[in-house]
């Protein structure tokens, strides 16, 4: 991997870690949707080995695949996330990074606490597959979880305040913005909203619950709020302006964050049912699902393949996918942003599959329209990854013209100090 990029580096080179956190997540997604766990709500160890002791070779099959990729995934995520986090320290020596912050490229500083917020589910889902017990005392965890996130969530807004504070006073570039780059922002903010959703779906103590809730709802709607002002911003400037050939990968960023906000209101929905639960009338029998939750993610699904299927298009046309995804000699950050819609549509859909159609009786698990239905995010999931590293060899590698000049200046340093 190549180092000390200096002024060269980007902070949009925390999505390369991200794109693999959400993989590290999508594998997860096996156990959660495939594994039977009656007992918990999440997949623990005990319950994945047990459904490995009893189930066929479809069963286990699955399960070897998603422990595989689950750590392959994670392994390089927080590799990818520590380096990024040394050429950010190197980075923020730099003029360079003190022009960024006097730009409309200051939003791309979202990249950290989403990517942060990715390292905290990742770690947590990962934890649950991995350490057996884990479940009998994940109540007493979820405050640390509500406090991680919190503090991800206020890091979020001490960037987004500064810069907010600046383009409002006139600092905003329509001209230099030239895509869809700002909906980074609403990104970052749904990654904290599904963040504090997790211990309003997993927790038992109402206080727990409400704090989740609540939590998801503020930086929810701070996403929503910002997604609806930056999309007009982004359509405005490629209106008037064009779309820069580095950022038509920013066409999709609508799409993970769907992802998020979707799998937050399915979050906050089991949270409610808790709070349901604990009021005067006691506990109370909770449908799994509904018809209006299967067309709920039905929308959220069809609006991500208009935003795909319109960007692919476009990316196809200007020739964006031959120079920054399979070519080596031109080197973006701006493309990492083409992972993260693959992971949040592979994702979604399984909870598509399981939430909207099996348990609405639409569909019978195991059987033949299952297993073709499951073909879907695994063939999206391994586009996806072959995409991930892809880039990573094109782009952050040392067989990359961006590598190899890097490699050259570092010897020539070394030979002018000699």
């Amino acid at each position: 991997m190549i180092r000390n990029l200096g002024e060269k580096y980007s902070p949009l080179y925390f999505l390369a870690a991200l794109g693999f956190g959400g993989m590290s997540v999508f594998f997860f997604m096996a156990f959660m949707h495939i594994t039977p766990h009656p007992e918990t709500p999440m997949p623990t160890f005990e319950s994945i080995t047990a459904a490995y002791v009893d189930g066929d070779g479809f069963m286990r099959t699955v399960i070897v695949i998603g422990y595989v990729g689950m750590m392959a995934a994670l392994i390089m995520h927080l590799a990818l996330l520590a380096w990024n986090f040394r050429e950010f320290g190197l980075f923020r020596q730099t003029e360079t990074y003190r022009a960024l912050k006097s730009t409309n490229a200051e939003v791309t500083l979202m990249a950290i606490p989403l990517t942060l917020g990715m390292t905290i589910n990742g770690a947590f889902v990962a934890s649950l597959a991995l350490i057996p017990g884990l479940w009998g005392i994940i109540q007493s965890l979820m405050p640390f979880a509500l406090l991680a996130y919190g503090t991800v969530g206020l890091v979020a807004l001490v960037i987004m305040t500064n810069y907010l504070r600046r383009i409002i006073a006139g600092g905003f570039s329509f001209e230099a913005n030239g895509g869809l780059n700002q909906l980074i922002a609403a990104f970052a903010f749904s990654m904290v909203a599904v963040g504090f959703a997790a211990p309003a779906a997993m927790g038992t103590d109402t206080l727990v619950v409400l704090t989740g809730v609540w939590g998801s709802i503020l930086f929810g709607i701070i996403s929503l709020i910002l997604f609806g002002v930056f999309l007009v911003a982004g359509i405005m400037s490629i209106m008037r302006y064009g779309l820069a050939l580095p950022n038509s990968a920013t066409l999709w960023l609508a799409v993970p964050v769907l992802t998020l906000w979707a799998i937050t209101v399915l979050r906050d929905r089991h949270g409610m049912q808790t709070l349901i639960d604990a009021g005067p009338a006691g506990p109370q029998d909770h449908p799994g699902s509904s018809v209006g939750l299967m067309l709920f993610l039905s929308f959220i699904i069809l609006t991500q393949v208009a935003f795909l299927g319109l960007g692919f298009v476009v990316m196809r046309a200007n020739g964006f996918f031959r120079t920054f995804v399979l070519g080596r000699e031109v080197t973006s950050p701006v493309a990492f942003t083409l992972v993260c819609p693959g992971v949040g549509l592979a994702v979604l859909s399984m909870f598509f599959i399981n939430v909207g159609l099996i348990q609405n009786g639409l569909v019978e698990k195991f059987s033949a329209t299952y297993y073709g239905l499951l073909l879907i995010p695994a063939i999206i999931a391994t586009v996806t990854l072959w995409l991930a590293l892809t880039l990573f060899r094109n782009q952050l590698s040392t067989a990359s013209r961006f590598g190899r000049e890097q490699a050259a200046a570092a010897r020539e340093g070394a030979l002018i100090e000699a």
